[in-house]
């Protein structure tokens, strides 16, 4: 019987025990967010520092960066006569007048020229010389960008829109650019340049 109550006693201590751990680790629900507290004052603002020293000397800006518009170019043909008296086409060149291209400047500057193929609304722009279904390349002359191509790649107007349009941009030698950008991609050129459709 003493053995009897021994077990019931240590079956309710047990029972006890763990009836207290399940409700201890047990979490409640959250309770309500307790309201704000007060804002404090900002305070005013201190007094103005004393100024730092002047920064080292920035690069050569872009600004005296020189560009057309998308100009029409017509070509005309070079011709040769032949011993037979036949005239013979040796190639196709068109002028570009650029007022600001001096003698000075040749030689020192840099010129870079792009072609339009397509529309102003869909363009498709290379940069010359262009190397493929036909050639194009340039030289330069105080006032002028001379374009020789071996067909006659004249603008034309089709349905509205004119198509074979060409840019000059002349870069000139104060401006340190040239490690800065991928000439050959007109949109990197007309971004970091800034220039304008």
């Amino acid at each position: 019987m003493k053995q009897i109550k021994r077990f019931a006693s240590y079956a309710l201590l047990l029972t006890a025990a763990v009836m207290f751990m399940v409700s201890c680790s047990k979490n409640g629900d959250p309770g309500p967010a307790g309201a704000a507290g007060a804002k404090g004052d900002p305070g005013a603002n201190g007094a103005q520092g004393p100024a730092g020293p002047a920064g080292p000397k920035g690069d050569t800006g872009v600004a005296n960066v020189i560009y057309s518009a998308w100009l029409d170019v017509a070509y005309q043909p070079e011709t040769d006569t032949l011993a037979t008296g036949k005239i013979d086409t040796v190639g196709w060149f068109a002028g570009i007048p650029a007022a600001k291209l001096t003698a000075a400047m040749i030689g020192k500057c840099d010129v870079k020229v792009y072609m339009n193929f397509q529309t102003a609304a869909n363009p498709v722009v290379m940069p010359l010389p262009y190397y493929g279904s036909f050639q194009v390349s340039y030289y330069l002359q105080p006032g002028y960008i001379v374009l020789n191509s071996d067909v006659r790649a004249s603008t034309v107007t089709y349905q509205g829109n004119k198509y074979y349009q060409v840019r000059y941009i002349l870069i000139p030698g104060g401006v340190n650019a040239r490690g800065a950008i991928d000439w050959n991609n007109y949109d990197k050129v007309k971004a970091w340049l800034n220039i304008v459709d």
